[in-house]
């Protein structure tokens, strides 16, 4: 009887389980910190050093990024970058945390898996990045690749099922996919060519756009 009441009440328990949901901003105060170290030095050392850096940034509370060079454009992949990488890395494991309240559990860390291939072209885009380190981040965005392929269900708590590369964000992504900025300096009255580390987003959401 005992044995009988126990099953019903976990039963019970795993019924109510309600799925995890990511956000960057949830990782500890530490962790921000430290990843945002790694982010702006990554930048400054793609650009040449700190003084070639103009738009080497990370808010550490809300995790906005950016990397402009002023000679020369970041050549790292949007996906390498610690704050992208961070953030994928924290959704796969949430999602993997969620799969405790799917009928199919292994099934579901192999999707897992599939929908989240950090640190590569496929890896999900990560919608970190800002104009601005005092503009907050959209976090949340159509779940494509960096390769520009539409991904399945992330699994991390968030609702994306009204949202498609047509809502990124950005009017027309075929057009602002450079992400280039200008900006003038009294020692070069030419424009300085500043070049965000966000192309790639843009560029996987075009591609998705032609699906």
């Amino acid at each position: 009887m005992k044995v009988a009441i126990n099953s019903l009440l976990i039963a019970a328990v795993a019924t109510t389980v309600s799925a995890e949901v990511w956000k960057i901003t949830s990782l500890d105060k530490g962790t921000r910190e430290n990843t945002c170290s790694r982010q702006v030095q990554a930048c400054q050392n793609n650009c040449g050093g700190p003084t070639l850096a103009p738009m080497a940034f990370c808010n550490a509370t809300t995790m906005a990024w950016g990397c402009g060079c002023k000679n020369n454009t970041p050549n790292m992949e949007v996906w390498n970058w610690p704050v992208p990488a961070a953030d994928c890395s924290g959704s796969l494991n949430v999602c993997k945390n969620n799969c405790s309240t799917k009928n199919n559990t292994s099934e579901c860390f192999i999707n897992c898996t599939k929908t989240h291939m950090c640190n590569t072209e496929d890896a999900p885009v990560s919608y970190t990045s800002s104009s601005d380190i005092a503009v907050e981040p959209k976090y949340v965005g159509p779940a494509v690749s960096y390769k520009g392929d539409k991904l399945g269900d992330l699994n991390d708590g968030n609702n994306r099922d009204n949202l498609s590369p047509s809502s990124s964000g950005t009017s027309d992504p075929k057009t602002a996919s450079d992400g280039s900025h200008k900006s003038t300096t009294d020692d070069d009255s030419s424009a300085t060519r500043l070049q965000l580390a966000g192309t790639a987003v843009f560029a996987a959401l075009a591609a998705a756009l032609s699906f």
